[in-house]
């Protein structure tokens, strides 16, 4: 909000000329009615995945109020989707301009950092926004530093990260994939049958994470277990690579 004596002393003017530069100019109330309408209307497309009517939804919206934040992110969500790195980073460093404190668009910018391959600069964003303590889900930055670690050939800093995330969010999936599969390169059976437990749970038709739950179990000689688990990859995915190496698994039993 603009302070009244701003208005009264004449500063209106110069901040409307600072924005304008900035981020292309302000909005009147009647302009930032409009544009919530079309934010919100270009949300309605986008959870239904209707992406191109919601970007021009959120452009015709970011045109009438430059300066509203959740429209930029939404903008910069859309450019990510689209691979459009370049102007999703540019979204995201508007966001963070109007809000210094959104631990999401730091979350994000680190995420187009990472698709660039600037792996330094990816951790800091994630760190800047693990710093802020109003961030609601910080096990996203933690998961996304597991998998930047895991890139840079850093294991031991990745399953620091993605148990981070797990003690946060104990039914995260997806870092509890990771963590099962590094459990599991390094020989820790029982740790790995118990996060990638998590992750059927979470994602009970993915075959990929069925596969990696049946080797857990067999490195953890908990054999009957490893069996269903490969029977359930070939009822989900027959065609897969996965179920091939199930089967594999699965004859010798028979014999």
């Amino acid at each position: 909000m603009i302070p009244a004596a701003w208005r009264r002393g004449g500063h209106w003017a110069a901040w409307c000329a600072a924005s304008a530069i900035l981020l292309g100019g302000c909005a009147n109330t009647g302009d930032m009615k409009q544009a919530d309408a079309h934010y919100k209307l270009g949300y309605s497309f986008l959870i239904d995945q209707q992406m191109q009517p919601a970007f021009v939804e959120f452009q015709k919206a970011v045109e009438l109020n430059p300066r509203d934040r959740d429209t930029r992110y939404a903008l910069g969500h859309l450019y990510f989707l689209q691979e459009n790195f370049s102007e999703a980073e540019r979204e995201f460093k508007r966001v963070l301009k109007i809000d210094p404190r959104y631990a999401a668009a730091w979350n994000y910018l680190g995420k187009v950092y990472e698709e660039e391959g600037r792996m330094d600069l990816a951790l800091e964003q994630f760190d800047r926004a693990l710093a802020l303590p109003q961030y609601a889900t910080p096990d996203l930055a933690h998961y996304n530093k597991g998998k930047v670690y895991l890139k840079k050939g850093r294991p031991d800093d990745a399953l620091k990260a993605f148990n981070a995330a797990r003690r946060i969010n104990p039914a995260h999936p997806l870092a509890a994939y990771e963590a099962g599969r590094l459990y599991l390169e390094r020989g820790a059976a029982q740790d790995a049958v118990e996060a990638l437990r998590v992750t059927v749970k979470q994602m009970p038709n993915s075959a990929e994470a069925h596969a990696y739950l049946a080797k857990a179990y067999a490195a953890a000689a908990m054999r009957a277990e490893a069996q269903d688990a490969y029977r359930t990859v070939i009822e989900l995915a027959p065609g897969s690579r996965w179920a091939d190496e199930a089967r594999g698994q699965l004859e010798p039993a028979r014999r």
